[in-house]
């Protein structure tokens, strides 16, 4: 599972062709060795004057700590930009930033939902992520895990069993999944409440703070 960070740059001067940028991931506290390589991505051009370039980013949701022989959510982004101008070429400074998290519960008293999921974004809805939700007593090796939604053919089967399966487990349903960043930004948030069956009751919809909305419409917003 990944999510969305997007990254941008803006001309200073006349004349570049190209902006390329490269990062990588490392544990918290701990430097990239860029000689054993790294990600690049080139800067789609979005026009404009100032000159704007962007690139959506896909983040991994963890990282592997050798030194400590588990994985961990929180990590550090290391990047920098090759710019290309003139025809020739030159780099900037190297940044760093802390990647962090933020776990949301939704709390369902009447077992009302069969599908959630966190839609959320860095900064704003320029790079929105779908983050599944599930009840923590939702057994981990279930073929009806909301991971395993979106790639599952049966949509009705899946939909069925689910929801006699929620219907067993005792009330309220606290719904969990984690949203991520750098630290010191904004994240923008609803929910993606639905209720697929029975079929005769079936509703979706985005969900703020003043209720029902269209995406993006009425939102939370997290400090990091």
């Amino acid at each position: 599972m990944t999510w969305y960070y997007p990254k941008g740059w803006t001309d200073q001067e006349d004349g570049v062709e190209q902006v390329v940028i490269h990062y990588v991931c490392t544990p918290p506290e701990q430097w990239p060795d860029w000689s054993w390589g790294h990600e690049s991505r080139v800067l789609e051009d979005r026009g404009g004057f100032p000159r704007n370039r962007l690139k959506v980013l896909r983040m991994p949701r963890d990282v592997w700590d050798i030194q400590h022989g588990r994985s961990t959510p929180e990590y550090r982004f290391h990047y920098y930009f090759e710019v290309f101008q003139n025809g020739h070429r030159w780099t900037t400074d190297r940044f760093t930033e802390d990647i962090v998290y933020r776990d949301l519960e939704y709390v369902d008293d009447h077992g009302w939902t069969t599908n959630i999921c966190i839609y959320w974004s860095v900064g704003d809805w320029s790079a929105p992520v779908y983050s599944p939700m599930e009840d923590p007593r939702f057994p981990v090796d279930s073929e009806f895990r909301a991971t395993k939604y979106y790639s599952y053919q049966d949509k009705e089967r899946f939909h069925h069993d689910k929801f006699w399966m929620l219907q067993s487990m005792e009330r309220p349903h606290r719904w969990r999944s984690r949203m991520y960043g750098p630290r010191g930004t904004t994240l923008v948030q609803q929910y993606h409440v639905g209720r697929m069956y029975p079929p005769e009751e079936k509703d979706e919809f985005w969900l703020g703070p003043d209720g029902r909305s269209a995406p993006g419409g009425n939102y939370w917003v997290h400090a990091l």
